[in-house]
């Protein structure tokens, strides 16, 4: 007997699935019934396709594939993880806009294909190329280290880029750099690899007045120079490894004099940082409302390396007699524009906010906004509004990661519901929603920007699981302890690349004022 089309379609080696407007599975094939480990009934009309995918595919569909799909009606081969029993399972989505249902609501047809096979592909591609690449690395090495050099801001990121460049590019064993002083004397001020130790000792001070680097026993010193004159000397261990190549002392000088010249403009750099700092913290800088039934304690860290204004912000203000509402938010880019756009949607929160609105009303009228300050589009916050009186807390999280809820009695979770998509971003058929929970007397509320979680190497799931453990650590700590030394824990080997931006929210509970 020949297998019909829907026996086709249920046994495709792709997984196959049917969603709703909202998202939800309408059908799906056995393939991806057997990924994910469920059974039909568990799956079909049970669950959104966000709810089986990893916690960063999760927020890629509610943030831009389900906006992509309003507006172009199909995404092509996006690369997310599906969440199974073995583990992450990495898949290729495509997905289309086709059809009806019995409502005349659109359907999407979404179409998985595994990429485990691909992923392992491309891994031993990019192996190979490595491979190929080592013989002509030392000819690219001084364009990559002066490129390194231009990026970096301020004097200790231009010294972490030598140090990287010494050891990541050249090759050395071990590096440090020495710093003049105003007096003009050597100071140690960083050093890297494996056998620092061995390097030695300060080098002479005449080692800042010669120009070509030089072999001094069993290193290498090289001097920097900038335009005001001498800057520093960088020490140099070669390899000894058997077949290591010596370091080539053209390469070394090359790299000495771009070096030079990069501590120069970091040195002006750091006069005009404070600068842009002070800019940032005077947009922020409001009293939150006194009230013994609550406590509101605050962070801003800028991104030291970056000069400019960022876009985040925070603010805590009483929305209606007895309702108190807190924010956290990002708007996206850099320099005044963000800034000041940042101080605009800042101010219309507090301007729109008031009794009867709720948080959901709120943003649909912030959409309206935005649409009218266009620096401001695709902003991301999540907001709270909490009555002080019995602590119960309706919230929204528009494009924003989820607010972290510390229990007074034990234990701490991501609060997940209320998520929509950035300002701005509107799906006719879609309103806005609110989640809800409440507040027991010792409990506390941890707002956040992306800054303090989002790592280049790191997962975001295992990033937002540490940031839970941390937070429940720290539940018997004041609050003026707990969040310097959570944001310190949590930023610990980051260089601050991008602003952090924390609000905790401390219910002590008991009744109204009188």
């Amino acid at each position: 007997m020949t297998a019909g089309p829907a026996d086709a379609w249920r046994s495709s080696p792709s997984g196959l699935l049917v969603l709703d407007a909202d998202g939800t599975v309408v059908e799906a094939n056995d393939t991806v019934l057997r990924w994910v480990g469920r059974a039909r009934e568990d799956v079909v009309g049970s669950v959104r396709l966000s709810g089986l995918l990893s916690v960063g595919g999760r927020i890629y569909w509610e943030t831009h594939l389900a906006p992509m799909l309003h507006v172009d009606g199909r995404a092509d081969e996006v690369a997310l993880e599906l969440r199974t029993p073995a583990g992450r399972m990495p898949v290729l989505l495509t997905a289309l806009v086709r059809g009806t249902d019995a409502d005349g609501r659109a359907q999407v047809h979404v179409a998985l294909s595994s990429a485990r096979e691909r992923s392992r592909y491309e891994r031993e591609l990019l192996a190979a190329r490595r491979e190929a690449d080592r013989s002509a690395a030392q000819v690219r090495v001084l364009q990559r280290a002066t490129s390194a050099l231009s990026r970096a801001t301020g004097v200790r990121g231009v010294a972490h880029a030598v140090l990287d460049a010494a050891v990541g590019d050249l090759g050395a064993r071990a590096a440090t750099v020495w710093l003049a002083d105003a007096s003009g004397a050597l100071r140690l001020h960083g050093s890297l690899g494996e056998r620092v130790d061995e390097v030695g000792g300060l080098p002479s001070d005449a080692s800042l007045g010669q120009r070509p680097a030089v072999l001094d026993g069993g290193r290498v010193v090289v001097p920097l120079r900038g335009q005001a004159g001498p800057q520093g000397v960088l020490v140099l261990l070669p390899r000894d490894d058997p077949g290591a190549e010596p370091l080539a002392l053209e390469v070394v000088t090359a790299l000495g004099e771009q070096a030079g010249l990069a501590l120069h403009r970091a040195e002006l750099y750091e006069h005009s940082a404070t600068v842009a700092h002070e800019l940032q913290h005077s947009l922020l800088a409001t009293d939150p409302p006194v009230d013994p039934r609550f406590e509101v304690t605050s962070a801003y860290r800028p991104g030291v390396e970056a000069l400019d204004v960022g876009g985040d912000w925070h603010d805590a203000f009483l929305a209606a007699d007895g309702v108190l509402s807190v924010v956290v938010g990002d708007v996206v880019g850099r320099g005044l524009g963000a800034a000041s756009a940042m101080g605009q949607v800042r101010s219309a929160i507090r301007a729109v906010a008031g009794p009867g609105v709720g948080p959901a009303r709120l943003v649909q009228r912030l959409d309206r906004f935005v649409d009218q300050v266009h620096a401001a589009a695709m902003a991301t916050m999540a907001y709270v509004e909490v009555e002080l009186a019995t602590g119960r807390a309706r919230y929204v999280c528009a494009g924003h990661l989820p607010p972290l809820l510390v229990r007074a009695s034990g234990g701490a979770e991501l609060l997940w519901g209320g998520r929509s998509a950035p300002l701005g971003v509107r799906i006719p058929g879609r309103e806005r929603r609110e989640g809800t929970f409440e507040l027991a007397p010792g409990d506390r509320l941890l707002l956040y920007t992306d800054g303090l979680v989002e790592r280049r190497h790191r997962l975001l799931e295992e990033s937002l699981e540490g940031l839970a453990v941390a937070g429940a650590s720290l539940r018997d700590e004041p609050a003026g302890v707990a969040v310097p030394a959570l944001v310190q824990r949590l930023l610990r080997d980051e260089r601050g690349r991008d602003d952090v931006c924390v609000l905790l929210l401390g219910w002590r509970g008991g009744p109204a004022r009188g």
